[in-house]
Protein backbone atom coordinates (compact mmCIF):
# COMPACT_ATOMS: atom_id res chain seq x y z
CA UNK A 1 0.00 0.00 0.00
CA UNK A 2 2.80 2.46 0.78
CA UNK A 3 4.44 1.59 -2.53
CA UNK A 4 1.22 2.72 -4.19
CA UNK A 5 0.70 5.68 -2.02
CA UNK A 6 4.29 6.82 -3.00
CA UNK A 7 3.65 6.34 -6.93
CA UNK A 8 0.73 8.46 -6.89
CA UNK A 9 2.70 10.71 -5.29
CA UNK A 10 5.59 10.92 -8.11
CA UNK A 11 2.74 10.42 -10.73
CA UNK A 12 5.01 11.46 -14.46
CA UNK A 13 5.02 15.49 -14.36
CA UNK A 14 4.15 14.99 -17.86
CA UNK A 15 0.65 13.47 -17.05
CA UNK A 16 0.33 15.67 -14.26
CA UNK A 17 0.87 18.75 -16.40
CA UNK A 18 -1.43 16.96 -19.17
CA UNK A 19 -4.16 16.86 -16.81
CA UNK A 20 -3.65 20.36 -15.54
CA UNK A 21 -3.87 21.23 -19.16
CA UNK A 22 -7.19 19.88 -19.60
CA UNK A 23 -9.15 21.04 -16.54
CA UNK A 24 -7.73 24.39 -17.66
CA UNK A 25 -9.46 24.14 -20.94
CA UNK A 26 -12.77 23.77 -19.85
CA UNK A 27 -12.57 26.27 -16.85
CA UNK A 28 -11.05 29.21 -18.99
CA UNK A 29 -13.29 28.37 -21.84
CA UNK A 30 -16.14 28.41 -19.32
CA UNK A 31 -14.81 31.79 -17.32
CA UNK A 32 -12.33 33.50 -19.43
CA UNK A 33 -8.15 34.08 -17.62
CA UNK A 34 -9.73 36.69 -15.62
CA UNK A 35 -12.99 34.96 -14.31
CA UNK A 36 -10.48 32.05 -13.13
CA UNK A 37 -8.62 31.54 -9.70
CA UNK A 38 -5.51 29.06 -9.54
CA UNK A 39 -6.75 27.80 -6.57
CA UNK A 40 -10.16 26.47 -7.45
CA UNK A 41 -7.90 25.12 -10.50
CA UNK A 42 -5.40 23.50 -8.47
CA UNK A 43 -7.99 21.67 -6.09
CA UNK A 44 -9.83 20.04 -9.09
CA UNK A 45 -6.50 18.13 -9.98
CA UNK A 46 -6.10 17.58 -6.65
CA UNK A 47 -2.69 19.92 -5.97
CA UNK A 48 -1.66 22.74 -3.66
CA UNK A 49 -1.03 26.35 -5.37
CA UNK A 50 2.30 25.74 -5.08
CA UNK A 51 2.13 22.33 -6.53
CA UNK A 52 -0.20 23.69 -9.44
CA UNK A 53 2.92 26.75 -10.24
CA UNK A 54 5.22 23.95 -9.80
CA UNK A 55 4.36 22.89 -13.45
CA UNK A 56 4.11 26.61 -14.60
CA UNK A 57 5.48 29.18 -12.54
CA UNK A 58 2.36 31.41 -13.15
CA UNK A 59 -1.25 32.11 -13.86
CA UNK A 60 0.05 33.96 -16.92
CA UNK A 61 2.73 31.46 -17.96
CA UNK A 62 -0.42 28.72 -17.75
CA UNK A 63 -2.45 30.40 -20.09
CA UNK A 64 0.30 30.46 -22.42
CA UNK A 65 1.02 26.88 -22.34
CA UNK A 66 -2.94 26.38 -22.64
CA UNK A 67 -2.76 27.99 -25.84
CA UNK A 68 -0.10 26.29 -27.03
CA UNK A 69 -1.83 22.87 -26.05
CA UNK A 70 -4.73 24.62 -27.94
CA UNK A 71 -3.10 24.93 -31.20
CA UNK A 72 -0.94 21.49 -30.65
CA UNK A 73 -4.28 19.82 -30.55
CA UNK A 74 -5.69 22.03 -33.32
CA UNK A 75 -2.88 21.12 -35.80
CA UNK A 76 -2.94 16.89 -34.67
CA UNK A 77 -6.79 17.07 -35.25
CA UNK A 78 -6.11 19.48 -38.77
CA UNK A 79 -3.67 16.71 -39.94
CA UNK A 80 -5.86 13.44 -39.30
CA UNK A 81 -8.89 15.41 -40.64
CA UNK A 82 -7.43 15.83 -43.99
CA UNK A 83 -7.30 13.22 -46.85
CA UNK A 84 -4.47 12.31 -48.70
CA UNK A 85 -5.34 14.70 -51.51
CA UNK A 86 -5.51 17.63 -48.90
CA UNK A 87 -1.98 16.70 -47.46
CA UNK A 88 -0.54 16.41 -50.13
CA UNK A 89 -1.81 19.55 -52.37
CA UNK A 90 0.15 22.55 -52.37
CA UNK A 91 -1.91 25.15 -50.96
CA UNK A 92 -0.71 27.87 -52.67
CA UNK A 93 -1.83 27.94 -55.91
CA UNK A 94 -4.17 24.84 -55.14
CA UNK A 95 -7.25 24.17 -57.15
CA UNK A 96 -10.44 25.55 -55.93
CA UNK A 97 -11.66 22.57 -55.08
CA UNK A 98 -9.40 21.60 -53.01
CA UNK A 99 -8.97 25.13 -51.34
CA UNK A 100 -12.52 24.64 -50.40
CA UNK A 101 -11.84 21.24 -49.01
CA UNK A 102 -9.01 22.99 -47.07
CA UNK A 103 -11.22 25.76 -45.40
CA UNK A 104 -14.21 23.52 -45.01
CA UNK A 105 -11.89 21.12 -42.63
CA UNK A 106 -11.08 24.06 -40.43
CA UNK A 107 -14.43 24.78 -39.24
CA UNK A 108 -15.57 21.06 -39.34
CA UNK A 109 -12.25 20.41 -36.88
CA UNK A 110 -13.92 23.07 -34.70
CA UNK A 111 -16.91 21.46 -34.46
CA UNK A 112 -15.86 18.62 -33.57
CA UNK A 113 -14.04 19.87 -30.21
CA UNK A 114 -16.10 22.47 -28.58
CA UNK A 115 -14.28 23.05 -25.51
CA UNK A 116 -11.27 24.15 -27.65
CA UNK A 117 -13.61 26.71 -29.90
CA UNK A 118 -15.14 28.40 -27.07
CA UNK A 119 -11.67 28.88 -25.13
CA UNK A 120 -10.62 30.17 -28.19
CA UNK A 121 -13.46 33.06 -28.67
CA UNK A 122 -13.47 33.30 -24.89
CA UNK A 123 -9.58 34.84 -25.00
CA UNK A 124 -9.89 36.33 -27.96
CA UNK A 125 -12.25 38.94 -27.38
CA UNK A 126 -10.82 39.29 -23.76
CA UNK A 127 -7.47 40.12 -25.36
CA UNK A 128 -8.93 42.33 -27.21
CA UNK A 129 -6.96 44.64 -23.88
CA UNK A 130 -3.73 45.52 -25.01
CA UNK A 131 -2.65 44.46 -21.32
CA UNK A 132 -4.07 40.99 -21.46
CA UNK A 133 -1.39 38.33 -21.64
CA UNK A 134 -2.50 36.88 -24.64
CA UNK A 135 -2.92 39.96 -26.88
CA UNK A 136 0.17 39.57 -28.55
CA UNK A 137 -0.45 35.85 -29.43
CA UNK A 138 -3.89 36.78 -30.78
CA UNK A 139 -2.29 39.58 -33.08
CA UNK A 140 0.27 37.39 -33.91
CA UNK A 141 -1.99 34.59 -35.00
CA UNK A 142 -4.70 36.72 -36.91
CA UNK A 143 -1.55 38.11 -38.94
CA UNK A 144 -0.56 34.52 -39.67
CA UNK A 145 -4.18 33.33 -40.28
CA UNK A 146 -4.59 36.37 -42.70
CA UNK A 147 -1.47 35.55 -44.46
CA UNK A 148 -2.06 31.86 -44.83
CA UNK A 149 -5.98 32.41 -46.11
CA UNK A 150 -4.69 35.04 -48.96
CA UNK A 151 -2.00 32.94 -49.78
CA UNK A 152 -4.62 29.77 -50.29
CA UNK A 153 -7.52 31.61 -52.17
CA UNK A 154 -4.80 34.31 -54.20
CA UNK A 155 -5.15 32.65 -57.62
CA UNK A 156 -8.94 32.34 -57.11
CA UNK A 157 -10.00 35.84 -56.03
CA UNK A 158 -10.10 39.29 -57.65
CA UNK A 159 -8.56 40.78 -54.23
CA UNK A 160 -7.30 37.75 -52.16
CA UNK A 161 -7.00 40.39 -48.97
CA UNK A 162 -10.16 41.22 -48.64
CA UNK A 163 -11.77 37.59 -48.97
CA UNK A 164 -8.51 36.32 -46.74
CA UNK A 165 -10.47 38.61 -44.34
CA UNK A 166 -14.02 38.15 -45.10
CA UNK A 167 -13.34 33.98 -44.40
CA UNK A 168 -11.61 34.94 -41.35
CA UNK A 169 -15.12 36.97 -40.08
CA UNK A 170 -17.11 34.11 -41.28
CA UNK A 171 -15.75 31.25 -39.20
CA UNK A 172 -15.31 33.63 -36.26
CA UNK A 173 -19.01 34.91 -36.60
CA UNK A 174 -21.02 31.86 -37.34
CA UNK A 175 -18.28 29.90 -34.76
CA UNK A 176 -19.61 33.04 -32.15
CA UNK A 177 -23.28 31.92 -33.11
CA UNK A 178 -23.10 28.54 -33.10
CA UNK A 179 -21.61 28.51 -29.59
CA UNK A 180 -24.25 31.13 -28.21
CA UNK A 181 -26.97 28.96 -29.49
CA UNK A 182 -25.52 26.17 -27.70
CA UNK A 183 -24.52 24.55 -30.72
CA UNK A 184 -28.32 24.28 -31.77
CA UNK A 185 -27.24 24.18 -35.28
CA UNK A 186 -25.19 22.42 -37.80
CA UNK A 187 -22.28 24.78 -37.93
CA UNK A 188 -21.06 23.00 -40.88
CA UNK A 189 -23.69 23.37 -42.79
CA UNK A 190 -24.11 26.79 -42.07
CA UNK A 191 -20.59 27.58 -43.64
CA UNK A 192 -20.99 25.89 -46.85
CA UNK A 193 -24.18 28.23 -47.40
CA UNK A 194 -22.18 31.09 -46.51
CA UNK A 195 -19.02 30.45 -48.34
CA UNK A 196 -21.00 30.71 -51.83
CA UNK A 197 -21.33 34.11 -50.98
CA UNK A 198 -17.65 34.67 -51.45
CA UNK A 199 -16.55 36.08 -54.88
CA UNK A 200 -14.90 33.56 -56.48
CA UNK A 201 -13.66 34.14 -60.08
CA UNK A 202 -15.31 32.74 -62.65
CA UNK A 203 -12.26 32.03 -64.83
CA UNK A 204 -10.60 29.84 -61.69
CA UNK A 205 -13.97 27.64 -61.85
CA UNK A 206 -14.11 27.42 -65.54
CA UNK A 207 -10.37 26.10 -65.65
CA UNK A 208 -11.08 23.43 -63.03
CA UNK A 209 -14.34 21.90 -65.04
CA UNK A 210 -12.09 21.91 -68.23
CA UNK A 211 -9.35 19.73 -66.77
Amino acid sequence: MARQSRRKRTQDPEVRRAQILDEAIGIIGARGYHGFAVLELAQRCGLTNGGLLYHFGSKEQLLLAVLEEHDRRLTGEMIAALGPELRTAKHDGAPLTVVLKVLRNIVQRASAIPELTRLYAVLQAEALDPSHPAHDYFVAREALTLRGFEALVGPHVADPPIVARQLHALMDGLGLQWLRAGRGFDLVAAWDQAVTGIPWCEASGQRERKK
